[in-house]
């Protein structure tokens, strides 16, 4: 305990530092917040079985969530929804067309937050 009885204040001698809590809430935030960024992207660079891009791709497609889709069509990527999924290619909703991209041009999605959920 910090002896603090040379203060002129009684809220200064009797405060209580919470020392070892404040920091864990602090590292417990930024923990949470790195969790939260985990699962975001999903690399295909990696020689990644057909199996698990599909898989992958799947959850994207049946979830109906907004990524950024990385492929060799071009240097930037698409944004938009997958419409439709098969064994070997997948129709992209973006820019109000609908692009067909095999598996293997496919590099990585990433999701793209939704600023208005909660």
């Amino acid at each position: 305990m910090i002896d603090r009885s040379y203060l002129p204040f009684e809220s200064a001698r009797s405060y209580v530092d919470r020392g070892m809590a404040k920091w864990m809430g602090f590292f417990l935030s930024e923990h949470t917040s790195a969790m939260s960024r985990i699962g975001d992207q999903v690399d295909f660079s990696l020689k990644m079985p057909d199996e698990e891009k599909l898989f992958e791709l799947g959850q994207v497609y049946l979830n109906k969530l907004t990524v950024l889709c990385f492929t060799t069509a071009r240097k930037e990527p698409f944004c938009g929804e997958i419409c439709d999924l098969s064994q070997q290619i997948m129709h992209f909703r973006s820019e109000g067309r609908v692009y067909a991209f095999g598996l293997a041009d496919i590099f990585s999605l990433k999701l793209v937050g939704d600023e208005n959920a909660q």
